[in-house]
């Protein structure tokens, strides 16, 4: 055999099995790239953005008791924002941190989502209700509390009117559409925070029985108790509890809160749409709160005590292992 020939038949054989091996070195460097993009994409950026910075953002409403408001001096207290300091606890040993800083951040209607988006509010404290368009923004927690929305009223108010909206009869008769019961809500101004689920609730059965009532946005709950007091305002929808604890330190001894709960609703916190684990980090610490029966005495200190339907509720509430 001709030696030249051999070393081109070699040379040749190189060739191919080098390029074989070029390409599966590509192959290689490929996946290994996909992979890495496929891991930082899937990262969690909350659980990152806490550890690498040793602490925890939580949003909160200032006037929104007893779920937070500005305790004293000037810090934040409420029924959400003792949960969220269980739950910061919580995180820190789940994460085994030897220390987790809480920062406060004051939150409106309008900015609360954008700024959990945005990742500047790690956690918002002030509990929402989920919605499909609230659901397109972030993501929620396991429930924290069984809302409802209720009417706060004057003591003044029309009997008829207050009959209508605490029963849904007027002299014992059911009010339906085109009724002319409905009189008693012709021109009626109702007074509800803007961009809360309770001012579209209430569009929505205006708009439904067809009466001309007259749907006041405003800012916050002072103003919209100050205009039902000043007589510029019939009535003033929003969560009950918040109504409630509104009737009992702020209304003078004229205001009240009818006996009829409307739309009942689960509250809970929004956090980042893009974070399963720290959504698995906050519900193992709520589940945790609820089954050990602690939660018992956050409820009772700013809600009351709990009955047991409302144990009930926290244990079917939460997850277990």
């Amino acid at each position: 055999m001709d030696i030249r020939m051999g070393d081109q038949h070699m040379q040749r054989v190189i060739g191919v099995s080098g390029k074989k091996l070029a390409r599966a070195l590509a192959l290689v460097t490929m996946l290994a790239v996909q992979s890495l993009a496929f891991a930082q994409a899937s990262s969690d950026p909350t659980v990152d953005r806490i550890r690498s910075t040793s602490k925890l953002t939580l949003g909160y409403y200032d006037e929104a008791r007893p779920f937070t408001y500005q305790g004293s001096p000037g810090q934040p207290d409420g029924y959400a924002i003792a949960i969220c300091k269980a739950v910061a606890a919580s995180l820190q040993e789940q994460l085994k941190m030897s220390s987790l800083a809480t920062e406060f951040v004051q939150v409106q209607a309008n900015d609360r989502y954008p700024l959990v988006k945005e990742g500047k509010v790690d956690l918002l404290c002030g509990p929402s209700v989920p919605t499909l368009s609230s659901r397109a923004e972030v993501s929620f927690s396991l429930p924290i509390l069984e809302s409802g929305t209720a009417i706060l009223l004057r003591k003044d108010a029309p009997n008829s009117f207050r009959e209508l909206l605490e029963t849904g009869h007027t002299a014992d008769r059911p009010v339906w559409r085109g009724s002319p019961m409905l009189a008693a809500l012709q021109e009626r101004n109702f007074v509800v925070i803007g961009g809360s689920l309770q001012e579209k609730l209430l569009t929505e059965r205006r708009d439904e029985l067809h009466v001309n009532s007259i749907i006041s946005t405003v800012p916050d709950l002072a103003t919209g108790v100050k205009m039902l007091l000043d007589g510029r305002a019939d009535a003033f929808v929003g969560e009950r509890s918040v109504l409630l604890d509104q009737a009992n330190r702020n209304g003078q001894g004229k205001l009240v809160v009818i006996n009829r709960v409307f739309d009942r609703e689960e509250m809970a916190f929004a956090l980042s749409r893009d974070d399963p684990d720290f959504r698995l980090l906050v519900d193992t610490a709520l589940s945790q709160l609820y089954l050990s029966g602690k939660i018992n005495a956050i409820y009772e200190q700013y809600l009351g005590k709990p009955d047991d339907a409302t144990k009930t509720w926290f244990r079917r509430a939460a997850l277990h292992e």
